[in-house]
């Protein structure tokens, strides 16, 4: 018999990172409206340890995608339905690398890491007065397609569940 469901681990990771990436995003939002205060620092403080700790789950979570077996495909491997939905599941990883990296090297190129490190609010610069720095602004611009791959993400199980009446989510749940 075939696999039906993820590994405990993948589907750990897959549901940790969830969460943690939904508050990198209302941080990440939040951040981007907010004046220069206290508030924005503490969000800059905590979207930056929300964003290391997706980073390494994500690191984790290639390593299971390497070594751990998965279910069988919901559609023949050569559907297109079925490639599509491997670019939005391979897409959300290179989509979250590049978001963590480029997040974490506009620390510094931005000079938000020093404020960090010291907790001292007043040495936080005010970086959207200068424009971004290109990291950045690729941190920002590809922010949008985690919001597009996360459209499709949903929107692929809703239409498995109405088209084929199978809930899928209980292949990525927990026993």
């Amino acid at each position: 018999m075939e696999q039906q469901k993820y590994s405990k681990r993948t589907v750990w990771i897959h549901w940790v990172s969830a969460l943690l990436i939904f508050g990198l995003i209302y941080t990440g939002i939040n951040m981007e409206h907010s004046t220069h205060t206290t508030e924005k620092f503490k969000l800059y403080k905590l979207h930056f340890t929300l964003g290391i700790l997706v980073f390494l789950l994500t690191q984790l979570r290639v390593i299971a995608l390497i070594t751990d077996k998965r279910p069988i495909t919901l559609y023949p491997k050569k559907s297109l339905h079925q490639r599509f939905i491997a670019f939005v599941h391979y897409g959300f990883y290179v989509v979250i690398i590049w978001m963590c990296i480029s997040g974490i090297l506009s620390l510094f190129l931005e000079g938000i890491y020093p404020a960090l490190i010291s907790s001292d609010f007043s040495e936080l610069p005010e970086i959207s007065k200068d424009g971004f720095h290109p990291i950045m602004l690729s941190h920002h611009i590809v922010a949008k397609f985690v919001f597009l791959l996360l459209i499709f993400h949903v929107l692929g199980f809703l239409i498995h569940l109405v088209r084929k009446q199978e809930n899928t989510l209980k292949r990525i749940w927990f026993n």
